[in-house]
C-alpha cells in the first residue's frame, strides 16, 4: 500500500471508545508506540492518536452510558445529508443528526447486519498508510443478512467488490484498496456473535506484539499464521474493543 486514499466509501477516520480513557491512552501509546494530543474541551474529552508524523485516529469518552468500549470506522461521504437519506432507504438505520465537527460533519448508523458504523462529511482526516504500527487493513465481518448488507454498501457508498474467496468455508470479497467483507457458517466466536467493522495495525511480530499486548492486559483471542496474507492474531484491549495485529507476508504488494 503505497498510499491512503480518500473518496466517498472509503475510510475517513477511526477511533477508540472507552470508559477509563486514562487507561486506553496507557495501553495504546505503550503498544504501538503512538503519541497523543488532546484536543478537547470541558464539555466533552477528545484526544488525537499519532503514530510518528501520521494521524491515526481518535480515543475519546462515550456519548452515553450504554456505548460500547469499541473502535468505529468511519466511512467517508461528500454529502452526508444525501447519504443519510439513502442509509434510511436502503435498510440501515441512522442514529443521531448530522453533527458538526472540526473540518466537516459526522453521525452513527449501522447497516442491515447491524454493524456500527461512522459517516464523515470530509476531505479524508487520518493519514496512516500502512506503515508499521499504523492502520494496514479495514474488514466488515457479517453474521447475518450477507448479501442484503453487500447491496447497501454498493447502493449507499458506491461500492464494487471485488470477489476473493467463495467457498463452502467462507466468502470473502474486497474493496480497493483496503477493505475486506467477510461471512461464513462458522462465524469465530471471537466476534461475539455479532456483525461489525473492525481495524488492523501493521506490527513487525505478532509473536512479540501478542506478548506485549498481554503483558498491558489485553486478552488473546485467536492467531492465524503462514496465510497468504501474512501472520495476524485478533485481540481485545483492557475494555474488550476488538482489534487486530498483522504482520503482512512481503511477497504480497497489497501490503507492502
Amino acid at each position: 500500500m503505497t498510499k491512503t486514499v480518500h473518496g466517498k466509501g472509503m475510510p475517513g477516520w477511526v477511533e477508540i471508545v472507552a470508559d477509563d480513557t486514562a487507561a486506553a491512552i496507557k495501553f495504546y501509546t505503550e503498544l504501538f508506540g503512538w503519541t497523543e494530543q488532546s484536543i478537547g474541551d470541558e464539555n466533552f474529552e477528545y484526544h488525537i492518536l499519532m503514530n510518528g508524523d501520521k494521524t491515526i485516529g481518535g480515543l475519546s469518552g462515550k456519548m452515553n452510558p450504554g456505548q460500547p468500549s469499541a473502535w468505529l470506522t468511519y466511512l467517508e461521504t461528500d454529502n452526508i445529508d444525501a447519504t443519510i437519506k439513502d442509509i434510511n432507504d436502503n435498510g440501515g438505520t441512522t442514529y443521531m443528526p448530522p453533527t458538526a465537527m472540526p473540518g466537516g460533519r459526522f453521525t452513527i448508523i449501522s447497516d442491515p447486519a447491524g454493524s456500527p458504523l461512522g459517516i464523515v462529511e470530509s476531505d479524508g482526516v487520518f493519514d496512516s498508510n500502512g506503515e508499521k504500527n499504523g492502520l494496514v487493513w479495514f474488514e466488515l465481518d457479517i453474521k447475518d443478512k450477507f448479501l442484503e448488507t453487500v447491496e447497501f454498501y454498493k447502493n449507499v457508498f458506491g461500492w464494487d467488490p471485488e470477489t476473493g474467496y467463495d467457498t463452502a468455508e467462507m466468502t470473502y470479497l474486497t474493496v480497493a484498496p483496503w477493505i475486506g467483507v467477510y461471512t461464513g457458517p462458522d462465524f469465530p466466536e471471537y466476534f461475539k456473535n455479532h456483525s461489525q467493522w473492525s481495524v488492523t495495525f501493521n506490527v513487525s511480530n505478532i509473536d512479540l506484539f501478542a506478548e506485549k499486548a498481554e503483558t498491558l492486559g489485553a486478552r488473546i483471542e485467536h492467531v492465524m499464521k503462514d496465510t497468504p496474507y501474512g501472520d495476524f492474531v485478533m485481540l481485545r484491549d483492557l475494555e474488550g474493543a476488538f482489534f487486530v495485529g498483522m504482520t503482512p507476508n512481503q511477497s504480497d504488494k497489497k501490503f507492502n
